[in-house]
């Protein structure tokens, strides 16, 4: 397996805790957990294109980590509870405690959240590209004004086909 990069340089291992496969119906992905040096906090999750080398949870966290994303693919009504360091701005450390905020099963728009942080639509986008552990912190549940929107950055392909699977596992139909 090769070195993965993990998203925030310096604040967690060089190595994933876990590899681990995360088949939502119709989409099968890989997900790479990262935690902090000391194995205390979930800090990054990257989804891998599949197929992907599986390594088994090296520390108990990436282990509870693994148990719990395992619980949402069997109800995603199931809420996780782990520890977090994400590192970024004020404004992104607000908007990604919004992002937990919004219940399983429902949606918001760039827009309402913006409105709701006195900020720009354009801006919660950004900060939604910016997530560092997506699935836990659910950004795939704010959609554009007039559509789905993007997701990891992309408005097209493969990643607006996750943020899909993973709305339509929370029983949210976009068209």
């Amino acid at each position: 397996m090769s070195k993965p990069s993990p998203r925030l340089s310096g604040q967690s291992s060089p190595w994933p805790g876990a590899v681990l496969p995360f088949a939502l119906p119709g989409q099968p992905l890989w997900l790479a957990i990262y935690t902090t040096h000391s194995g205390g906090a979930l800090c990054s999750i990257d989804i891998v294109p599949a197929p992907a080398v599986p390594l088994g949870p090296s520390t108990a966290l990436a282990e509870t980590v693994a148990r719990q994303l395992e619980a949402y693919l069997q109800d995603p009504q199931r809420p996780f509870d782990l520890p977090l360091q994400m590192q970024g701005s004020e404004f992104q450390q607000r908007l990604w405690s919004a992002l937990r905020a919004v219940p399983v099963g429902t949606t918001q728009t760039y827009g309402q959240l913006a409105q709701a942080l006195r900020s720009g639509a354009q801006a919660v986008g950004q900060a939604c590209r910016r997530n560092p552990v997506p699935i836990v912190v659910p950004c795939h549940r704010i959609l554009a004004q007039s559509g789905i929107g993007g997701y990891a950055g992309a408005v097209a392909g493969e990643q607006l086909c996750i943020k899909r699977a993973l709305l339509a596992h929370e029983g949210v139909v976009c068209g």
